[in-house]
């Protein structure tokens, strides 16, 4: 009962922190790789590198920060796809003065995924995904980089030619990842921890965007709204889980080059987003600034 007692009190004064994830971004995902319409039936593979930065900033004050590599890998012979990302950096927090930093691994996503044929102006693929946490979740005590849960999910991708050009295209992704609940450990002073059955629930993504190619280069704009509901923790604490919990509309641009060293095909690209959660107040971000850039080579 006096732990309990300590408990809520904890949570009632310190919310959860949260979690900043790069392979679970589904922007940052879907721009710094080829889709399948993308890639040189010749060169099946591809391999992306890109540097990743996030500043967000809540409702009541507290900022976070992230900066990030990402690894990405991707495998498309013919109508099959395999892929698996993965990503390490430092995320930071400052909370009215109190700063918090430390380098992290993220979760590490894989892929697979069908695309039949339909046209040559349309294009499907629909794809599992699998999360593995390289971490515990301590995201109820600082920021984290991960989500530190195990997650299964599926994704339906889109890619149709709306023009005489065939670089012209409407592309739009669904995806639903479930995480499965953890054992975490919170702090209820600075000696003293309790165990805890922390659920975060699922986590859906819209995505459609506007793709304009024009010999190397190309312009991306879209549109990419998220929500993460199903928040549950055991035992029940104030209303920490529901803190968890969020819609985020989020808008992003993108310019890619594409480019031949030698004979193999390269591509860089640079991409901006801004966001910003209508829930939960208080303890929602108020907005999200991120940006990347990536170098791909497919081979």
């Amino acid at each position: 009962m006096k732990i309990s007692k300590y408990l809520l009190c904890f949570f009632t004064l310190l919310p959860a922190q949260g979690s900043i994830s790069v392979v679970y971004n589904i922007r940052v995902a879907e721009t710094s790789k080829h889709l399948d319409v993308d890639q040189t039936p010749q060169y099946p593979t591809l391999t992306t590198a890109t540097l990743f930065t996030t500043f967000r900033e809540k409702y009541d004050g507290v900022k976070h920060n992230c900066q990030a590599g990402l690894v990405t890998f991707i495998y498309a012979p013919e109508s099959f796809v395999i892929s698996a990302q993965a990503a390490v950096g430092r995320v930071a927090s400052n909370d009215q003065g109190v700063r918090f930093s430390r380098v992290q691994a993220d979760d590490i996503l894989v892929a697979a995924g069908y695309s039949p044929h339909i046209s040559d102006t349309k294009r499907i693929t629909f794809s599992g995904l699998v999360g593995f946490p390289l971490h515990t979740d301590t995201s109820l005590d600082h920021v984290q980089l991960g989500y530190g849960h195990y997650g299964l999910g599926a994704q339906i991708d889109g890619s149709f030619v709306v023009t005489s050009n065939p670089g012209d295209t409407l592309r739009c992704a669904a995806r639903i990842i479930h995480f499965f609940p953890r054992r975490v450990c919170a702090s209820v002073s600075t000696d003293s921890f309790a165990p805890l059955n922390y659920d975060i629930g699922e986590l859906v993504d819209l995505f459609i965007a506007a793709h304009i190619q024009r010999a190397q280069q190309c312009i991306e704009i879209g549109y990419n709204p998220s929500f993460a509901f199903n928040a549950r923790i055991h035992p029940e604490l104030a209303d920490a889980a529901q803190k968890t919990d969020y819609i985020r509309n989020s808008f992003y641009g993108i310019y890619k080059y594409r480019f031949l060293i030698k004979t193999t095909n390269q591509m860089i690209a640079l991409g901006f987003s801004y966001g910003f959660e209508p829930t939960p107040k208080v303890y929602g971000n108020k907005s999200l600034v991120s940006a990347w850039a990536s170098w791909g080579v497919n081979f």
